[in-house]
């Protein structure tokens, strides 16, 4: 049965600059997609570390399987070995559409129409944007974890999660889309985000690195546009080492309603080599949430109505499985915790 969770905040000394004893740094290399080591990443540049956290690379214990958080009206459901259990604590009765693992141990969480809020292992949760922002997922690099938050239509700015200065976190846009684009989907791992980009035409799907510029990866062949305005990528997820990533197509009928969507999974250190590929929904299927944990995809569909939330294993025997979702009521989204969550003691 799976141990029940709960999260919050560690406080920190005003004028300090303190990371948090979950982002303790190490030399161990991330092996998440089938034992297969981190490479650096494309950038042509990258900030200055964090002092103390040079070498902060999330590293889960040996044997971990990551947990799939799904994000309900009712609760969150944390989702181990296919059985469902109710993260209690802070979370308990917690109306969230988002939920993403802190790379230490704790979360970010945005409950609907709610902040932005962070919390840790210890302590009281911290609100991190209470503007309106919409929570987009966390990724890392040069020793600090940093929550993606969207602010209006089309800017991303990245807020600073292993440490701040007395009151204050460090805040930055990282990047910002022309006034005819909007994202629809968005990942982030390591030093890369991917974003599923909806336009005039029938969308995009781009990387970008640490500095919010875009990375010239070799990118799949675009997808035919039949009706200009609706995207033809759906949704999209990267895997904790940032070596491959998932994606959903979307073919539309005469008259513009979802047909079929795929589900393709591309390597992107290697070239994006194609690597897996199978339909995940049928006539109007909609798949509203993808998340990846390097050999899994989760993914959201929702299907006239009612809501489904499957796991996929991606390797030889590709086989699928059902989440029980109990009674979460309407499910918003699915995230892999890439790191165990803190349990309770």
């Amino acid at each position: 049965m799976l141990a029940m969770l709960a999260v919050a905040i560690v406080p920190v000394a005003c004028g300090e600059v303190v990371p948090p004893e979950a982002y303790s740094p190490t030399t161990s290399t991330t092996a998440v997609d089938g034992g297969q080591q981190e490479t650096p990443s494309p950038v042509d540049s990258q900030p200055e570390p964090v002092a103390g956290l040079e070498g902060f690379v999330p590293t889960p214990e040996p044997g971990y399987v990551p947990t799939l958080l799904v994000s309900g009206d009712r609760f969150v459901l944390a989702v181990e070995s296919q059985q469902s259990t109710p993260l209690v604590g802070t979370l308990a009765d917690l109306d969230t559409i988002r939920v993403v693992d802190d790379l230490g141990g704790g979360l970010v969480t945005q409950g609907a129409g709610g902040p932005v809020v962070y919390r840790q292992a210890q302590g009281d949760p911290e609100v991190l944007d209470d503007s309106g922002a919409r929570l987009l997922d966390v990724g890392y690099w040069a020793g600090s974890p940093r929550a993606f938050v969207e602010v209006g239509s089309g800017r991303v700015d990245w807020i600073q999660l292993a440490e701040r200065t007395g009151s204050d976190r460090v805040r930055e846009t990282h990047l910002e889309l022309a006034d005819d684009e909007e994202i629809v989907s968005f990942a982030a791992s390591r030093d890369i985000q991917a974003a599923i980009i909806q336009d005039d035409g029938c969308g995009q799907l781009r990387f970008y690195n640490s500095e919010g510029q875009p990375l010239s990866y070799p990118g799949p062949t675009e997808p035919e546009c039949v009706f200009p305005g609706r995207p033809v990528y759906g949704a999209v997820a990267l895997s904790p080492d940032g070596d491959a990533v998932v994606y959903t197509i979307v073919s539309y009928r005469g008259d513009g309603t979802e047909e079929v969507t795929e589900l393709v999974a591309r390597e992107l250190r290697a070239g994006s080599n194609l690597f897996f590929t199978r339909r995940i929904g049928e006539d109007l299927d909609v798949v509203a949430s993808l998340a990846f944990d390097g050999k899994r995809a989760a993914y959201l569909k929702k299907s006239q109505g009612s809501d489904s939330v499957t796991l996929l294993d991606l390797t030889v025997d590709s086989l699928e499985d059902p989440v029980d979702l109990i009674d979460a009521g309407t499910i918003y989204s699915v995230s892999f915790a890439r790191i165990p969550v803190a349990p309770v003691g």
